[in-house]
């Protein structure tokens, strides 16, 4: 299927234990598909720094995305790649994100963006539930914080809504556009209609 519309970045996702887990082969193989300027986001889970350095160094990732629970002064071995810090928020609001930003901002080590998504235990992801937009919104000063993107149960029909009100750097979608546990390209391109259709 061909459309007039292309994504900014999509992911290939490193986590064994994940539906959508990709290897490193297979990894290869959808890079070598994907034309500039699309980008090439690692998606990790609890993968060692060194492991996630060796993957992105020989991939040639443009941006390693870190679920899980890293710590800032283990992330020494990333500090060449630019970072994604994955943020799942809930009830308790963004003041731990902000202590985990100072954290790293003390380790000197650089965030490009946070990606925020809803905590649902268990899961790192692909939960298929939504954030509470207006209070991110309020709460998250993009002036001073890293580039905002938003996860967490965005589907076509709700992801212009959720832009007019966030206002995000990007947006990160899975489970939204899938059926039957597949990617559907019909899916796919109305997302990325709507989605444009809100900038």
């Amino acid at each position: 299927m061909v459309s007039q519309f292309q994504p900014a970045a999509i992911g290939l996702n490193f986590y064994q234990k994940s539906p959508r887990s990709v290897t490193r082969e297979l990894a290869r193989e959808i890079i070598l598909k994907i034309s500039d300027p699309i980008e090439r986001v690692g998606v990790f889970v609890d993968q060692t720094p060194k492991e996630i350095a060796e993957i992105a160094n020989e991939l040639l990732l443009t941006h390693v995305q870190l679920h899980g629970d890293y710590q800032p002064e283990d992330l020494d071995p990333l500090r060449d790649h630019s970072l994604i810090w994955v943020y799942r928020l809930g009830n308790e609001g963004i003041s731990p994100l902000l202590s985990q930003l100072d954290s790293l901002l003390r380790n000197q080590i650089s965030i490009t963006a946070c990606l925020i998504d809803a905590r649902v235990p268990g899961l790192y992801g692909g939960s298929g539930k939504t954030v509470d937009w207006a209070s991110l919104a309020r709460d998250y000063d993009q002036e001073k914080l890293p580039k905002l993107i938003l996860a967490g149960g965005l589907v076509p029909e709700n992801i212009a809504e959720a832009i007019s009100i966030v206002h995000p750097w990007g947006v990160d979608v899975a489970s939204g556009v899938e059926q039957d546990d597949q990617k559907n390209p019909q899916l796919v391109e109305q997302f990325l209609k709507n989605a444009v259709s809100a900038i």
